[in-house]
């Protein structure tokens, strides 16, 4: 291993150390300080009383499916390990169905930026990455790429659209895309990693939402803390049309009982509070927005996270935050990347959950202060 990446392990495992020295903590939600903590929690669940599911069979991970197929709205719904072999699946099905390999996405989706082009190098797929930065997707988009390069063998929407701010599209717009894809016969799929937050901002039952899409993934380790795993969802045969893909793609998995204990327990817990959640995100946006050279993107955030922009560089603001932790065991976090919003200066993410419990906004916002007046030095 080279030095560089032997001292990004360690500084990884140092910031985890200090985070769980921290009593207090901005983002997410309330972090377990060790793996026998977060397996005894998962022991105390009254779904832990069932067997283990082996290779996809099992009483707790087949009403899971059913659960989340209700909530959705849909006929059928399938666990997998991981949303990128979901959505890789997903996509394959349905260009495969179409026999057309081309897929309109936004360019700042988590498929363009953060799967590695898995979808083209692995599936032989092509990606004609529309949009614009910092804004979600646009009916006349896809008008335009039908019309100037080609008709889209399937469509995906990011909702929210994490890389851009976690923004949302109106609710009339997400209409006019669904309406666009069925009238030309495109399957249209949703990126709902975080769909659970997005339902707070459209204020519709989450099946309103999923009505729009032929096939939905949703996760349970973001918005709901689950240890990992995620679900799809669509119709029964296109259900049993990913199931060859599952194994294809390294999904078929011996047994998954601890990320499906951890998804129950997400669903039963966070998913009720995603409202107060995005409340919260607003209301610590609202106070952050008077303080000197800060910016907040989305304004007003549309769900229960946000871009939080400072007039202070990037590596400068990360000594300042693990400071802040040393000193007041508050942890804002510590990853800072370059703003594109503030010229030299440095944007992270707010991501509001449980843990906001521990802490009231003007106690946030005296520890951001201390933060930007350290990192400007």
């Amino acid at each position: 291993m080279p030095a560089s990446a032997y001292s990004n392990v360690n500084a990884a495992v140092a910031d985890v150390e200090l985070r769980n020295q921290c009593t207090r903590w901005l983002n997410g939600h309330r972090p377990l300080r060790s793996m026998r903590e977060s397996l005894l929690a998962l022991a105390e669940l009254p779904e832990a009383a069932l067997p283990p599911d082996v290779y996809g069979q099992g009483q707790a991970l087949q009403q899971l499916e059913a659960d989340v197929a209700a909530l959705l709205g849909k006929p059928a719904a399938r666990f997998m390990h991981k949303g990128v072999a979901a959505q890789l699946a997903a996509l394959k099905v349905w260009t495969e169905r179409r026999d057309n390999r081309f897929v309109a996405l936004h360019q700042q989706g988590h498929i363009a930026l953060d799967e590695q082009d898995a979808f083209e190098a692995l599936l032989g797929l092509q990606g004609g990455r529309l949009g614009f930065v910092d804004t979600a997707l646009h009916v006349a988009q896809l008008d335009a790429c039908a019309r100037d390069v080609q008709l889209p063998g399937a469509v995906v929407v990011e909702l929210p659209l994490r890389r851009g701010g976690y923004r949302l599209p109106e609710w009339s717009e997400l209409r006019a895309i669904s309406h666009w894809c069925r009238e030309r016969g495109v399957p249209l799929h949703f990126d709902g990693a975080r769909l659970w937050e997005a339902a707070a901002h459209y204020d519709r039952p989450l099946a309103d939402i999923a009505a729009l899409a032929d096939s939905v993934y949703v996760s349970f380790y973001k918005g709901l803390g689950g240890l990992a795993g995620c679900m799809l969802a669509g119709e029964a045969d296109f259900i049993a049309a990913i199931a060859p893909w599952q194994t294809r793609l390294a999904g078929n998995v011996h047994t998954l009982y601890p990320f499906v204990l951890s998804a129950r327990e997400g669903l039963r817990r966070h998913l009720p509070r995603m409202a107060a959640y995005r409340e919260r995100a607003q209301a610590l946006a609202a106070a952050l927005t008077a303080e000197p050279g800060c910016r907040i993107a989305p304004e007003p955030p549309q769900v229960n996270a946000f871009q939080l922009h400072l007039p202070v560089g990037p590596d400068a603001l990360r000594e300042a935050l693990l400071e802040v932790a040393r000193c007041e065991r508050f942890w804002l976090g510590a990853r800072a990347v370059a703003s594109h919003v503030l010229e030299g200066g440095a944007m992270v993410e707010v991501v509001i959950g449980d843990a906001a419990d521990g802490w009231t906004d003007s106690e946030a916002l005296a520890a951001w202060r201390a933060a930007v007046m350290r990192a400007a030095g």
